[in-house]
């Protein structure tokens, strides 16, 4: 049942308290502002903030929710309570459950392995990557007999069978140590009833406008596969009929002798894994959650004793089918009920490829029930009633223009291809009407379309029409509300203004153009660092390292020197001649570059060091040099720390993003993907890139593994001999049953732009140069024409410190050249250091002080508070211990998390002192330290000792003194 009332939905969900409630809450409809007034609304009535569970799926926004709750609920519950309170990530949530009481998990699965209290999640897909390689070789190794035209098939597609280990668990699919059970099995085996049914309606006769019978689609499906893959064993007299495809075809089809096969050996791979990772106290996301799941489900006592009164779901659209599963089991019974609220918007759920699910919200209703009876099918786990719950429905946007809210619901209608029709009826039953606009915008927007002649143009075209944005004060301004709806109206800005594209090459390449006319625009988003020139150029010359005859590192080296393509030629031959000889250096191609080398040989064990040297060798000192040393130095930490690790990293990871802010302009344009500007809003929005091939993304399912409902787990290809030669074919098998079962599905591509035109407030453009049939399906709804001719005079921003655009680096290393560091990169070799221990066996407090993290956040965040004079009531004996010390300190003023920026020789650093106490005679810095023992203390002398350098160029008048606390241990160290 649907709620609506004169009354705002808002308020109808603050006031909803208990019972199942599903919120569609739509793009900019508030409802941040209504799960935080709900969480307040539930302390009014006296729930203990411990008894409310609520959750969100990113870091960022788990934070602005305590934020939240905290600024706007403080007066009401002590700020330490709510510090404390369950508001959190859904993996920081399983974490938590794992280490409370799910050690023992792995036993239910058959693996005689616990799970350590402090294991190590792999937040890092480059690292898990290789991690898996390792594995990946090793387990075909030990598994060959039985297997090899498996792994033949699969040949070095690795990605593809992680990839389809976290699909599988995505959906609660999880292997035994000897066998699947029984409903998983059915699952990757497929159901052929469902197959059949699916056929004969896709098989059906067509007739042809003559009044003839034609061809049906499911018909030319099948012949176009047959022409465009190479297939082994098929008997196409058994499949075809004239029009149609033979009916009793059906068996032939679907079952394929070699699936039994690749389902057991997609077991023991998936069960392998996970034992490989439990030995290396090790899980990834995916198994935190599978643990999480079977520890709650599995243990009646803790499952009773873990429940909440109260569930708040935040980004409901982003859940999985395992994930729903969890909440279901994390509600109290209460009086037959639970009191769950989840909140989301179906529109928006965009991250398919993370194995999320829409359904979730669509099929709410089904989904409870049938989950319950999944649930229940050998114990009654779920008690409560599943079958009374309510949808709320927010329509009132406190964000966009009545125009662009009319506007946003085409791009949920429009066709992805010629041939496709979308789903009408399904949007209409779940989103009938546009939202409500609560901003009065209709005198100040506009949406248009503006195509252009090329890829060059399109970017002019954008630098123009960005320029006339801010330049025409009379035909654009912004209107800005307070919180009581008062408004006021002013000129348009360059940080108003954010270029949307659905790919992040659009974005680096836009910037370049804009930066090279003066118009300033910061990108914010993914990058492949290891593709930049900083990226190669450290690659490069870390392989010299390894070998200096490599001529793959040597040609970007000779490259960038400036050498000829000839010389770099006679180079390369040389290296073959010379290849028997036990050292190079004689035949470097300069001096300079061999004393460089050498440099770096000197200081060979350093890897972190040599990459830092190369980018400082260059000039390079940007965001991109940043994020180079921060990953390498990630991978040295996860215990990737040999030479020829890193060089395979970088190779394997030139695809991959990471993510990355470039630009620091105050005043700029922004620029981004739209994956990236998912939640955010901007008066003024620019989807730039509409082409073809582009967006929509016709790309279509990746990888040589399928795993299609009712279709089963399937391999794409089969390795086989056809009697002339032994190849890697693609399996007909698997192709037709999913051509039959497997739409091509562009709902995902359709809510992506729904959510890209959503981030506007008043002003939304379209750019093209070669239109996508979005843009000009889009330009037809609406009726509004693209424009081919605008033009505009770009006035440059001369006031504007401009950064250089990542592809144009800069060519020569500056005279004392400043490179900005934290003040942690100086400890790194004592970092190394304790490496070294760990690796010898004496490593249980390092890895233990590394698991705590969350903790030592924490503690600090409330020693800040207590600094300020903030009363906390906490439980943490830490927090007790401050306060204790805070009351002792008898100094004239104190300064809390206090930030610095040290210039130092050729560096900046940059650092933030926990305590500062001022006395009449001295200083005295104090630092908070949580590890349970003094193992990491040489480098937070480091640490102390540049604080205090800064302080005392400050201060030159008073002396300065150091102290470091150990909370734990209750003991103060001397600097």
């Amino acid at each position: 049942m649907a709620l609506k009332s004169a009354n705002n939905p808002q308020d109808i969900l603050i006031e909803s308290l208990d019972g199942i409630y599903l919120v569609d809450a739509g793009a900019g409809t508030g409802k941040t502002y209504s799960i935080v007034r709900r969480y307040g609304n539930l302390l009014d009535k006296k729930v203990k903030p411990e008894e409310i569970l609520l959750i969100t799926f990113s870091r960022n926004a788990a934070e602005q929710m305590k934020d939240e709750v905290i600024t706007n609920l403080s007066g009401k519950i002590s700020i330490s309570r709510l510090l404390e309170a369950p508001i959190m990530t859904f993996h920081s949530f399983c974490s938590k459950v794992i280490k409370s009481a799910g050690t023992d998990s792995p036993l239910t699965m058959g693996i005689n392995e616990n799970i350590s209290g402090n294991f190590d999640i792999l937040e890092e897909k480059t690292i898990e990557r290789e991690l898996f390689r390792r594995f990946y070789f090793t387990f075909r190794k030990n598994n060959s007999k039985g297997f090899e035209e498996i792994f033949q098939s699969l040949e070095n597609k690795i990605d593809d069978v992680l990839s389809m280990i976290k699909k599988l668990c995505s959906k609660g699919i999880f292997p035994g140590k000897k066998s699947w059970n029984e409903s998983d099995l059915a699952s990757l085996t497929g159901n052929f009833e469902r197959f059949s049914e699916e056929f004969d309606r896709l098989n059906a006769p067509k007739p042809g406008k003559k009044k003839d019978v034609v061809n049906n689609d499911i018909s030319i499906s099948f012949k176009k596969l047959i022409r465009e893959k190479l297939y082994l064993e098929i008997d196409e007299s058994k499949i075809f009929n004239e029009h149609v495809l033979n009916p009793d075809s059906k068996e032939y089809i679907f079952f394929d002798d070699s699936q039994k096969n690749f389902i057991e050996f997609f077991r023991r791979v998936y069960i392998s894994y996970i034992e490989f990772l439990l030995k290396k106290n090790m899980l990834n996301y995916e198994f935190l959650v599978m643990f999480a799941y079977i520890s709650i489900l599995k243990n009646q006592n803790f499952r009773k004793k873990i429940q909440y009164r109260y569930v708040m779901i935040d980004e409901f659209q982003d859940t999985d089918e395992i994930q729903f599963k969890l909440i279901m089991l994390l509600c109290k019974n209460i009086n037959d009920t639970a009191n769950l609220c989840v909140v989301g918007d179906w529109k928006q759920g965009i991250y398919g490829f993370r194995n999320t699910n829409i359904k979730n919200i669509t099929d709410f209703s089904e989904n409870l029930t049938a989950y319950k009876n999944e649930l229940n099918s050998t114990e009654k786990i779920i008690e409560y009633d599943v079958t009374k719950h309510k949808r709320i429905i927010f329509e009132n946007n406190y964000r966009s223009s009545k125009l662009i809210l009319n506007f946003s619901k085409d791009t949920l209608l429009i066709k992805a291809t010629k041939n496709e029709e979308p789903d009408s009826e399904f949007v209409k039953k779940f989103f009938e009407n546009p939202l409500l606009p609560m901003r009065k915008l209709d005198d100040m927007t506009e949406i248009n379309f503006y195509e252009a002649e090329d890829k060059s143009s399109e970017y002019n075209l954008l630098i123009q029409k960005i320029s006339e944005l801010v330049n025409e004060n009379k035909k654009y301004k912004i209107r800005e509300f307070d919180k009581d709806g008062n408004s006021i109206e002013r000129n348009v800005r360059y940080s108003d203004i954010c270029v949307l594209s659905r790919n992040r090459n659009f974005c680096l390449e836009f910037q370049r153009e804009a930066l090279k006319q003066d118009i300033p625009v910061n990108y914010s988003g993914g990058m492949e660092i290891f593709l930049s020139e900083q990226g190669i150029l450290v690659n490069a010359w870390l392989k010299l390292l390894l070998n200096d005859r490599d001529i793959s590192g040597w040609l970007p080296v000779l490259d960038k020197e400036g050498y000829a393509y000839s010389e770099i030629n006679k180079f390369a031959e040389i290296l073959v001649k010379e290849s028997s000889g036990n050292t190079l250096y004689n035949s470097y191609p300069d001096e300079k570059l061999g004393n460089f080398l050498n440099h770096l040989k000197n200081n060979s064990s350093d890897i972190q060091f040599a990459a830092g040297t190369v980018l400082n060798r260059y000039g390079f000192d940007d965001a991109v040099s940043i994020k180079i040393t921060e990953v390498i130095s990630n991978w040295i930490n996860s215990g990737l720390t040999s030479l020829s690790d890193i060089v395979r990293l970088i190779d394997n990871s030139s695809d991959d993003e990471f993510s990355i802010d470039y630009g620091d302009i105050s005043d700029a344009v922004l620029t981004q993907t739209i994956h990236k500007s998912k939640g955010l809003e901007y008066p003024v929005v620019i989807i730039a890139n509409m082409n073809v091939k582009v967006f929509p993304d016709t790309k279509g399912e990746q990888g040589v593994i399928s795993f299609v409902d009712n279709a089963g787990l399937r391999l794409k290809t089969q390795f086989g001999f056809n009697g002339k030669y032994y190849y890697k074919f693609s399996n007909w098998h698997t192709d037709f049953t999913n051509a039959v079962l497997k739409q091509k599905d562009y709902d995902e591509e359709r809510r992506l732009l729904y959510v890209a035109v959503t981030r506007a407030k008043q002003y939304l453009f379209f750019t093209s140069y070669s239109p996508s049939i979005f843009f000009t399906e889009l330009s037809e709804k609406s009726g509004i024409r693209a424009e081919n001719d605008f033009s505009y005079g770009v006035l440059p921003v001369k006031t504007a410190k401009i950064s250089e655009a990542i592809s144009i680096p800069k060519p020569h290393k500056k005279e004392n050249q400043v490179k900005l560091v934290s003040v942690h990169s100086l400890m790194e070799k004592h970092e190394q250091d304790i490496a070294e221990s760990f690796k010898s066996g004496n490593d249980f407090e390092f890895r233990k002080s590394l698991g705590s993290a969350e903790k030592g956040i924490l503690i600090h965040r409330l020693a800040q508070k207590l600094a300020a004079g903030i009363e906390i009531e906490s439980k943490l004996p830490e927090v007790n211990k401050i306060k204790k010390f805070l009351q002792g300190l008898n100094s004239s003023k104190l300064m809390s998390e206090v930030n610095i920026i040290y210039p130092k020789d050729n560096e900046v650093i940059r650092g933030t002192i926990d305590l500062l106490a001022f006395y009449e005679d001295k200083i005295v810095i104090y630092d908070y330290k949580t590890d349970e023992s003094k193992n990491n203390l040489p480098k937070y002398k480091i640490q102390m000792n540049i604080y205090k350098e800064c302080l005392q160029q400050i201060y030159a008048d008073k002396p300065v003194e150091c102290k470091i606390y150990f909370l734990t241990l209750d003991e103060f160290v001397d600097v």
